[in-house]
Protein backbone atom coordinates (compact mmCIF):
# COMPACT_ATOMS: atom_id res chain seq x y z
CA UNK A 1 0.00 0.00 0.00
CA UNK A 2 1.34 3.37 -0.89
CA UNK A 3 0.68 5.49 2.80
CA UNK A 4 1.10 9.05 1.15
CA UNK A 5 -0.41 11.59 3.62
CA UNK A 6 -3.53 12.23 1.72
CA UNK A 7 -6.47 12.58 4.29
CA UNK A 8 -8.40 11.91 1.59
CA UNK A 9 -7.38 8.53 -0.13
CA UNK A 10 -9.12 5.71 1.92
CA UNK A 11 -5.91 3.71 0.80
CA UNK A 12 -3.86 6.09 3.58
CA UNK A 13 -2.93 6.17 7.02
CA UNK A 14 -4.19 9.79 7.22
CA UNK A 15 -7.45 9.13 5.65
CA UNK A 16 -8.35 6.36 8.40
CA UNK A 17 -6.74 8.32 11.41
CA UNK A 18 -8.94 11.52 10.31
CA UNK A 19 -12.54 9.20 10.28
CA UNK A 20 -11.94 8.11 13.53
CA UNK A 21 -11.32 11.48 14.96
CA UNK A 22 -13.68 13.50 13.17
CA UNK A 23 -16.74 10.42 12.92
CA UNK A 24 -16.35 7.61 15.08
CA UNK A 25 -14.66 9.69 18.24
CA UNK A 26 -17.21 11.73 17.93
CA UNK A 27 -20.17 9.21 17.94
CA UNK A 28 -19.56 7.77 21.36
CA UNK A 29 -21.45 9.54 23.90
CA UNK A 30 -20.58 11.21 26.87
CA UNK A 31 -21.31 13.86 29.13
CA UNK A 32 -20.82 17.32 28.00
CA UNK A 33 -21.91 21.04 28.20
CA UNK A 34 -23.91 22.55 25.83
CA UNK A 35 -24.01 26.44 25.34
CA UNK A 36 -25.78 28.85 23.85
CA UNK A 37 -28.25 31.86 23.96
CA UNK A 38 -31.81 32.87 23.03
CA UNK A 39 -32.88 35.55 21.59
CA UNK A 40 -36.49 37.15 20.56
CA UNK A 41 -38.23 35.47 23.60
CA UNK A 42 -40.51 37.92 25.11
CA UNK A 43 -42.78 37.72 28.23
CA UNK A 44 -43.25 33.65 28.08
CA UNK A 45 -40.63 31.04 28.89
CA UNK A 46 -39.69 28.16 26.50
CA UNK A 47 -38.21 24.98 27.91
CA UNK A 48 -35.01 23.26 25.91
CA UNK A 49 -34.48 19.54 25.67
CA UNK A 50 -31.79 17.14 25.10
CA UNK A 51 -33.36 14.38 22.77
CA UNK A 52 -30.80 12.19 23.62
CA UNK A 53 -31.00 12.04 27.82
CA UNK A 54 -34.20 13.86 28.05
CA UNK A 55 -32.19 16.57 30.43
CA UNK A 56 -34.24 19.69 30.30
CA UNK A 57 -33.76 23.42 31.01
CA UNK A 58 -36.78 26.11 31.59
CA UNK A 59 -35.41 29.60 29.86
CA UNK A 60 -37.00 32.72 30.56
CA UNK A 61 -35.49 35.45 29.48
CA UNK A 62 -33.12 36.21 26.43
CA UNK A 63 -29.39 35.73 26.51
CA UNK A 64 -26.47 33.16 26.83
CA UNK A 65 -27.92 29.33 28.42
CA UNK A 66 -25.79 26.40 29.86
CA UNK A 67 -26.49 22.60 30.61
CA UNK A 68 -24.91 19.00 30.94
CA UNK A 69 -26.07 15.98 29.43
CA UNK A 70 -25.06 12.85 28.43
CA UNK A 71 -24.93 12.15 24.41
CA UNK A 72 -23.41 11.26 21.70
CA UNK A 73 -21.68 14.79 19.68
CA UNK A 74 -22.11 13.97 16.37
CA UNK A 75 -26.02 12.52 16.56
CA UNK A 76 -26.90 15.19 19.68
CA UNK A 77 -29.93 17.13 19.29
CA UNK A 78 -32.23 19.62 20.83
CA UNK A 79 -35.75 20.63 20.42
CA UNK A 80 -38.25 22.79 22.15
CA UNK A 81 -40.69 20.55 24.64
CA UNK A 82 -42.33 23.97 25.79
CA UNK A 83 -43.32 27.14 23.29
CA UNK A 84 -44.13 30.14 24.64
CA UNK A 85 -48.25 31.39 24.50
CA UNK A 86 -47.33 34.16 22.28
CA UNK A 87 -44.50 32.87 20.07
CA UNK A 88 -42.96 29.87 18.27
CA UNK A 89 -39.35 29.43 18.60
CA UNK A 90 -37.04 27.33 16.51
CA UNK A 91 -33.06 26.23 16.86
CA UNK A 92 -31.71 28.65 14.47
CA UNK A 93 -27.97 27.31 14.61
CA UNK A 94 -27.37 23.94 16.31
CA UNK A 95 -23.82 25.16 17.40
CA UNK A 96 -20.35 23.62 17.19
CA UNK A 97 -18.34 20.83 18.85
CA UNK A 98 -15.42 21.98 19.84
CA UNK A 99 -13.61 18.63 21.28
CA UNK A 100 -15.15 19.53 24.87
CA UNK A 101 -18.39 21.01 24.01
CA UNK A 102 -21.23 21.96 21.97
CA UNK A 103 -21.21 25.90 21.88
CA UNK A 104 -23.13 28.74 20.31
CA UNK A 105 -26.27 27.02 19.85
CA UNK A 106 -28.39 29.84 18.77
CA UNK A 107 -32.39 29.54 19.73
CA UNK A 108 -34.53 32.17 18.46
CA UNK A 109 -38.37 33.14 18.16
CA UNK A 110 -39.37 34.16 14.48
CA UNK A 111 -43.33 33.27 14.42
CA UNK A 112 -45.67 35.21 16.44
CA UNK A 113 -48.63 32.96 17.18
CA UNK A 114 -52.30 33.63 17.57
CA UNK A 115 -55.35 31.51 17.72
CA UNK A 116 -58.30 32.39 15.26
CA UNK A 117 -61.23 30.04 15.74
CA UNK A 118 -59.65 27.00 17.50
CA UNK A 119 -56.73 27.22 14.57
CA UNK A 120 -53.27 28.29 15.80
CA UNK A 121 -51.74 30.68 13.15
CA UNK A 122 -47.95 31.37 13.12
CA UNK A 123 -46.97 34.59 11.81
CA UNK A 124 -43.58 36.09 10.16
CA UNK A 125 -43.08 38.41 12.92
CA UNK A 126 -41.49 40.49 9.75
CA UNK A 127 -43.16 42.49 7.17
CA UNK A 128 -42.69 40.88 3.45
CA UNK A 129 -38.68 42.09 2.16
CA UNK A 130 -37.26 42.09 5.31
CA UNK A 131 -36.30 38.72 7.42
CA UNK A 132 -36.08 38.01 11.20
CA UNK A 133 -32.46 39.03 12.66
CA UNK A 134 -31.94 36.78 15.70
CA UNK A 135 -29.14 39.47 16.77
CA UNK A 136 -30.74 42.57 16.08
CA UNK A 137 -31.23 44.66 19.19
CA UNK A 138 -33.25 47.57 17.63
CA UNK A 139 -36.22 46.78 20.14
CA UNK A 140 -33.86 45.95 22.95
CA UNK A 141 -31.16 43.75 23.98
CA UNK A 142 -31.82 40.44 22.75
CA UNK A 143 -35.35 40.89 21.63
CA UNK A 144 -34.30 40.18 17.98
CA UNK A 145 -35.94 42.20 14.87
CA UNK A 146 -36.27 42.67 11.23
CA UNK A 147 -33.43 45.19 10.03
CA UNK A 148 -31.96 42.31 7.37
CA UNK A 149 -33.93 43.88 3.83
CA UNK A 150 -36.31 46.42 3.41
CA UNK A 151 -40.04 46.34 3.74
CA UNK A 152 -41.55 46.13 -0.19
CA UNK A 153 -44.97 47.52 -0.80
CA UNK A 154 -46.38 44.75 -3.34
CA UNK A 155 -49.87 45.05 -5.87
CA UNK A 156 -52.63 42.13 -5.56
CA UNK A 157 -52.76 41.85 -9.15
CA UNK A 158 -51.29 43.62 -12.22
CA UNK A 159 -51.68 44.06 -16.23
CA UNK A 160 -49.23 41.64 -16.23
CA UNK A 161 -51.67 39.11 -14.54
CA UNK A 162 -54.59 40.15 -17.26
CA UNK A 163 -55.93 42.43 -14.57
CA UNK A 164 -58.44 45.01 -16.09
CA UNK A 165 -60.89 46.81 -13.24
CA UNK A 166 -63.25 47.08 -16.32
CA UNK A 167 -63.26 43.80 -17.85
CA UNK A 168 -61.20 41.44 -15.52
CA UNK A 169 -60.91 42.57 -11.97
CA UNK A 170 -60.66 38.92 -10.79
CA UNK A 171 -57.72 37.74 -12.84
CA UNK A 172 -55.79 37.15 -9.60
CA UNK A 173 -58.17 34.97 -8.28
CA UNK A 174 -59.35 32.41 -11.01
CA UNK A 175 -62.35 34.63 -12.00
CA UNK A 176 -63.86 34.70 -8.84
CA UNK A 177 -64.62 37.02 -6.44
CA UNK A 178 -65.46 33.97 -3.92
CA UNK A 179 -61.46 32.79 -4.43
CA UNK A 180 -58.68 33.40 -2.79
CA UNK A 181 -55.89 35.12 -4.58
CA UNK A 182 -54.04 32.63 -6.32
CA UNK A 183 -51.20 34.28 -8.52
CA UNK A 184 -49.68 37.85 -8.92
CA UNK A 185 -47.22 39.87 -6.66
CA UNK A 186 -48.74 39.13 -3.55
CA UNK A 187 -49.69 35.51 -3.96
CA UNK A 188 -46.07 35.17 -5.40
CA UNK A 189 -44.44 36.87 -2.04
CA UNK A 190 -45.80 34.12 0.46
CA UNK A 191 -45.35 31.26 -2.35
CA UNK A 192 -41.87 32.03 -2.14
CA UNK A 193 -41.27 31.94 1.58
CA UNK A 194 -43.18 28.40 1.23
CA UNK A 195 -40.95 26.95 -1.48
CA UNK A 196 -37.62 28.09 0.52
CA UNK A 197 -38.77 26.76 3.30
CA UNK A 198 -38.48 30.30 5.35
CA UNK A 199 -37.91 29.51 9.09
CA UNK A 200 -38.13 26.07 8.57
CA UNK A 201 -41.76 26.03 7.56
CA UNK A 202 -43.52 24.90 4.08
CA UNK A 203 -47.17 25.99 4.90
CA UNK A 204 -46.82 30.07 4.59
CA UNK A 205 -49.94 31.85 2.39
CA UNK A 206 -51.40 34.88 2.46
CA UNK A 207 -53.82 35.67 5.26
CA UNK A 208 -57.65 36.11 5.62
CA UNK A 209 -58.29 39.85 6.58
CA UNK A 210 -60.08 38.43 9.65
CA UNK A 211 -56.93 36.73 11.00
CA UNK A 212 -55.38 40.01 10.64
CA UNK A 213 -57.63 41.53 13.34
CA UNK A 214 -55.75 38.93 15.98
CA UNK A 215 -52.67 40.65 15.36
CA UNK A 216 -53.62 44.33 15.59
CA UNK A 217 -53.00 45.77 19.14
CA UNK A 218 -54.04 49.33 19.69
CA UNK A 219 -51.77 49.35 22.78
CA UNK A 220 -49.89 47.98 25.75
CA UNK A 221 -53.11 47.77 27.74
CA UNK A 222 -55.34 46.33 25.09
CA UNK A 223 -55.48 42.87 24.78
CA UNK A 224 -59.18 42.29 23.29
CA UNK A 225 -59.68 41.48 19.31
CA UNK A 226 -60.27 44.58 16.95
CA UNK A 227 -62.84 43.81 14.41
CA UNK A 228 -64.53 45.90 11.49
CA UNK A 229 -64.00 49.29 10.27
CA UNK A 230 -63.81 51.50 13.78
CA UNK A 231 -60.92 48.80 15.00
CA UNK A 232 -59.03 51.03 17.40
CA UNK A 233 -60.94 54.06 17.31
CA UNK A 234 -62.78 52.01 19.51
CA UNK A 235 -60.68 52.35 22.28
CA UNK A 236 -59.58 55.35 21.98
CA UNK A 237 -57.08 56.90 20.21
CA UNK A 238 -54.91 58.18 23.45
CA UNK A 239 -54.81 54.33 23.95
CA UNK A 240 -52.71 53.94 20.49
CA UNK A 241 -48.94 53.01 20.09
CA UNK A 242 -46.87 55.04 18.78
CA UNK A 243 -47.03 54.36 14.67
CA UNK A 244 -48.84 51.35 13.99
CA UNK A 245 -51.22 49.21 15.54
CA UNK A 246 -49.11 45.89 16.06
CA UNK A 247 -46.91 45.30 19.57
CA UNK A 248 -43.60 46.45 18.51
CA UNK A 249 -41.61 43.84 20.04
CA UNK A 250 -43.86 40.58 18.59
CA UNK A 251 -44.02 42.65 15.23
CA UNK A 252 -40.69 44.77 15.09
CA UNK A 253 -40.76 47.73 12.00
CA UNK A 254 -44.62 46.82 11.17
CA UNK A 255 -45.47 49.83 9.12
CA UNK A 256 -48.04 52.57 9.87
CA UNK A 257 -49.87 51.67 6.30
CA UNK A 258 -52.34 49.14 4.43
CA UNK A 259 -51.37 45.19 4.50
CA UNK A 260 -53.08 42.98 2.03
CA UNK A 261 -55.70 40.13 2.62
CA UNK A 262 -56.12 37.20 0.28
CA UNK A 263 -59.89 38.19 -0.41
CA UNK A 264 -61.75 40.17 -3.21
CA UNK A 265 -64.33 42.76 -1.58
CA UNK A 266 -67.43 42.04 -3.20
CA UNK A 267 -68.06 45.58 -3.74
CA UNK A 268 -67.74 48.58 -6.37
CA UNK A 269 -67.15 46.20 -9.14
CA UNK A 270 -64.57 43.71 -7.73
CA UNK A 271 -61.79 45.68 -8.21
CA UNK A 272 -60.89 46.48 -4.48
CA UNK A 273 -59.43 43.63 -1.79
CA UNK A 274 -59.49 43.61 2.02
CA UNK A 275 -57.11 44.55 4.46
CA UNK A 276 -56.13 45.87 7.60
CA UNK A 277 -54.45 49.10 7.66
CA UNK A 278 -52.19 49.09 10.60
CA UNK A 279 -52.51 52.93 11.17
CA UNK A 280 -55.54 53.45 12.86
CA UNK A 281 -55.60 50.02 13.18
CA UNK A 282 -58.74 48.65 11.25
CA UNK A 283 -60.78 46.78 8.23
CA UNK A 284 -60.14 48.91 5.02
CA UNK A 285 -60.54 48.11 1.39
CA UNK A 286 -57.66 49.22 -1.28
CA UNK A 287 -57.51 48.74 -5.25
CA UNK A 288 -56.02 45.85 -6.21
CA UNK A 289 -53.75 47.45 -8.72
CA UNK A 290 -52.46 49.64 -5.73
CA UNK A 291 -49.56 49.30 -3.50
CA UNK A 292 -49.68 47.80 0.17
CA UNK A 293 -47.55 45.78 2.53
CA UNK A 294 -47.70 42.01 2.77
CA UNK A 295 -47.30 39.56 6.20
CA UNK A 296 -47.21 35.51 5.26
CA UNK A 297 -48.65 33.32 7.60
CA UNK A 298 -47.96 29.67 8.34
CA UNK A 299 -50.09 26.96 9.83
Amino acid sequence: MDWKHNAGDPFTKDYWQTRFVEDWLVAYPRTFVIEGKVSGLYQNVITIVSSSDGTSLPISANGTFSMTVFASPKYFDIRISVQPDNLHCIVWDRGIWNGTKQYNIQITCPFAKTIVSGKTLLWDRCTYGTSWNPDGNSTGIGNGDCTLGNATALSFCTTGEGYNPATNPNACNDGNNSLLVDSGPIFSACLNSRNSKRYGSSNWRLPLYTEMFSIIRCSATNTGVITGEDGCLTVGDATKYPGATADPILFPGTIADNYWSSQTFPGGGDIQAYMINFNPGNESYLNKDLLAYVRCVSE
